[in-house]
């Protein structure tokens, strides 16, 4: 009986309690102006502006009406034309060894800067493909690019390593000469335009070469690897590039986060513009010839 008095009352106490519903508050997302040029050498410098936005927002709100101020060491200032879209334009055209200054005014934002300086092009002194480089857990293999380059002691190098393919193929045509008669020869043709297979840099590296073998699975029909032509791009970046291509992978880990793994943590996209989001970067490129294998 005691036990059924207690019951009771703790009916009551609960259907008596206050109940208040909690809205979760969150702040507006903030827009910030987003800048992104990279400035090749030997190409016109160009920049794009946006502003950031919620997460799968899209698209982004483009920015129109900026005014770009930018000049290099000789101060020689630069020219933008608004092309739409966001994209603004010079007829500039970058060398290696230049330095850029950037400022950026929008208005009702805080002025936007930045700057970067074109690094020297790293030549390639050797670069092959071995079309059975290593075997996988599953005993697939697996071809790699080898690069080859020179240290430099004077200062510190970062690269990004890209690929270019292609693969032999028959050719049927036919004889003007002869007509009805066909001729079968063999062409190469582009397999895969060139695309980025890994990094490059000489940090910590006390040799007087810099060698890299890098994965190139993806970029072949393994029935056609054993007839291929090759080339290899290696794009000299300036420290400002390289920390924002290294730090994609782990940002979009963390954006699209697999939660079967605890070493994911949040991370951001690196950044060098102040007061406001984006990436300055410079690169200068040095092109092997086509390699027949």
């Amino acid at each position: 009986m005691r036990y059924t008095i207690y019951y009771i009352i703790f009916l009551c106490l609960l259907c008596s309690s206050c109940r208040e519903l909690v809205q979760d508050e969150f702040p507006d997302f903030e827009n910030t102006v987003t800048v992104n040029t990279l400035i090749g050498a030997g190409d016109t410098v160009k920049v794009y502006l946006a502003y950031t936005d919620e997460l799968n927002g899209n698209p982004l709100e483009i920015i129109e009406n900026a005014v770009i101020s930018m000049s290099n060491q000789n101060l020689e200032s630069i020219i933008f034309t608004h092309q739409g879209k966001g994209l603004y334009v010079s007829n500039f055209v970058a060398q290696v060894s230049d330095t850029f200054n950037l400022s950026v005014i929008v208005p009702g934002e805080d002025v936007v800067t930045s700057s970067c300086v074109v690094p020297e092009p790293i030549e390639i002194i050797d670069a092959d493909l071995d079309p059975y480089g290593c075997v996988n857990d599953e005993g697939v293999a697996i071809p790699l690019a080898y690069v080859k380059i020179r240290n430099n002691f004077d200062n510190a190098f970062y690269g990004v390593v890209y690929f270019k393919s292609y693969v032999k193929e028959p050719r049927i045509s036919e004889d003007l000469n002869n007509p009805g008669s066909y001729t079968v020869d063999t062409v190469y043709v582009l397999n895969s335009d060139y695309k980025a297979i890994g990094t490059i840099d000489n940090i910590n590296e006390l040799g007087e070469f810099l060698e890299k073998e890098i994965e190139v699975f993806k970029l072949f029909d393994s029935n056609r690897i054993i007839s291929v032509a090759f080339q290899v791009k290696l794009r000299t970046v300036d420290y400002n590039y390289y920390s924002y291509i290294n730090s994609i992978g782990a940002y979009e880990a963390s954006r699209y986060p697999n939660f079967s793994s605890s070493y994911i943590v949040p991370s951001n996209l690196f950044s060098n513009i102040e007061n406001g989001y984006g990436i300055m970067g410079a690169f200068s490129e040095f092109e092997t010839d086509t390699i027949f294998k």
